[in-house]
């Protein structure tokens, strides 16, 4: 079954050079006036993305009925309320119970953004949160792929949002939201699902790396691994490759890089640019959604493209996609 991207949004923080100046993100601009004071940083950015991949305002009426039945989320997170702990646990332990606003108590649980998200959309087939890091992103679209091809849903948006820890400021990384909608073709999406595709899902899959006693990748896992992300569904010919990778993964990011590229070109086809296909995991969990609404959008079509998110503690996940929207895609 081909799974469609048919919507895709991204909200995220550059660095700056300038010193202070207004906010990266205005939640009035996306959100309207009313409705989002409570809502933690990273459930605002997440409420713009999946709104914005939905070509929906934040305060549109939700969806009803059989078409919210057959609607699901699905969204990845590494620290989203990271913050939000360390400010309740410095109030719990410095003023007590009494210091904690009611109406901030929801963000606590990190299924906060998402449940928001699937409430605002009025999705009714599931609300799922994945909190695996640095591959939550992918893996939230890897979840709605499966989800797709098993008839659990009609159309699903997989998410990610992050607000960097305060400890991290320094390290490269920022705040980030994005989103892709995801539809199953030939069903029906309602008015959930924007219409024509951007793009195609090909193939999905998650694998470990086991170390080795160096902290090396083995090799054997490795060869292994990469056939099988050599092996998903696409055409021949030149693959994009794209792995995002947090610093403290980059040597484990090259080690696949080069593995993958070895397997694509024994399954006849080439990576372009190899060399620059590793990129800095700046936004946490979001990266490698952020890779995947820019790869969706080239205006060039671009072809097939295997794009990976790689953690310091072997886990991956790959996803292949083909942007060339062919007749048998629509």
């Amino acid at each position: 079954m081909t799974v469609l991207i048919t919507g895709v949004g991204a909200v995220a923080e550059e660095p700056r050079t300038d010193a202070g100046g207004a906010p990266w993100f205005d939640p009035a601009a996306h959100l309207g006036r009313r409705g989002w004071k409570y809502l933690t940083p990273a459930t605002r950015y997440l409420l713009a993305a999946g709104n914005q991949a939905l070509g929906r305002r934040h305060d549109d009426p939700p969806l009803t009925g059989a078409a919210a039945e057959r609607f699901g989320v699905v969204t990845g997170t590494q620290y989203a309320i990271d913050r939000v702990h360390r400010r309740m646990d410095a109030t719990l332990t410095g003023e007590g119970v009494r210091g904690i606003s009611p109406a901030e108590v929801p963000g606590f649980s990190m299924n906060t953004p998402g449940s928001q998200l699937a409430i605002s959309t009025g999705a009714r087939a599931f609300s799922v949160t994945l909190t695996d890091p640095v591959t939550a992103g992918l893996g939230a679209v890897l979840f709605a792929v499966t989800a797709l091809r098993t008839g659990r849903a009609d159309t699903v948006v997989a998410a990610a949002a992050d607000q960097a820890p305060e400890d991290h400021g320094g390290s490269g990384e920022y705040d980030a939201a994005a989103a892709v909608v995801l539809s199953a073709r030939g069903r029906a999406p309602g008015s959930a699902g924007p219409g024509r595709p951007l793009a195609a899902v090909t193939g999905a899959l998650s694998r470990f790396l086991a170390p080795d006693p160096d902290g090396e990748p083995a090799p054997a896992a490795l060869t292994a691994s990469a056939a099988r992300i050599a092996a998903l569904p696409g055409a021949a010919g030149a693959v994009r490759l794209v792995i995002d990778a947090p610093p403290a993964a980059t040597r484990l990011a090259v080690a696949v890089r080069d593995a993958v590229t070895k397997a694509l070109a024994d399954a006849g086809s080439t990576v372009p640019d190899a060399d620059a296909a590793v990129r800095p995991g700046r936004h946490c969990a979001v990266s490698g959604l952020l890779e995947l609404t820019a790869l969706t959008a080239r205006p060039d079509g671009g072809g097939p493209a295997v794009l990976i998110s790689v953690s310091e503690s072997g886990h991956l996940t790959a996803i292949r996609i083909d942007n060339a929207v062919r007749p048998e895609f629509i």
